[in-house]
């Protein structure tokens, strides 16, 4: 199983695209290191997010976005992860990229280690359609503002 040991990023800047919408106003770079190497994100200006996914009616228990710049890394970064790569695929499997973000969350200081397993725990429930849909709508052409390396 992997174990995420710290990570560290650039500080996010959004601008409001819609509804639960934003796009990254600046690049945005993250790598995460974990005992199977380092992953590195990096997003380029334009990225859509909607940060956390699910209604304002949770935000008491898992915020959608905070001024603590390592969750909202956590939440993008899962984002990340959930969007098609230009070459039509998800960069990590759903499974760790929901593990990957129950950990980063706990590290953030944010929220705790049973809201952010209640928060998997969502995610592994209902979160299979999101990571199977296609890049339509706000999200079209969004692979093309991210990449993407795993260091082994």
């Amino acid at each position: 199983m992997i174990k995420v040991y710290g990570f560290m990023g650039s500080q996010i800047t959004t601008e409001f695209a819609g509804q639960d919408l934003w796009r990254l106003a600046n690049p945005v770079y993250v790598e995460v290191y974990t005992n199977e190497g380092k992953l590195c994100y990096s997003m380029k200006v334009g990225f859509p997010t909607n940060m956390r996914s699910g209604s304002h009616l949770i935000d008491w228990l898992i915020p959608k976005f905070t001024r603590n710049n390592k969750y909202n890394l956590a939440l993008l970064c899962h984002d990340f992860a959930y969007t098609k790569s230009r070459y039509e695929d998800n960069y990590l499997s759903r499974k760790l990229a929901d593990e990957l973000l129950r950990q980063m969350c706990v590290l953030s200081g944010e929220i705790g280690s049973i809201k952010a397993t209640i928060m998997y725990r969502a995610l592994r429930i209902g979160g299979g359609s999101a990571y199977k849909s296609e890049n339509e709508g706000d999200y079209a052409g969004a692979g093309h503002f991210m990449e993407f390396r795993w260091e082994k």
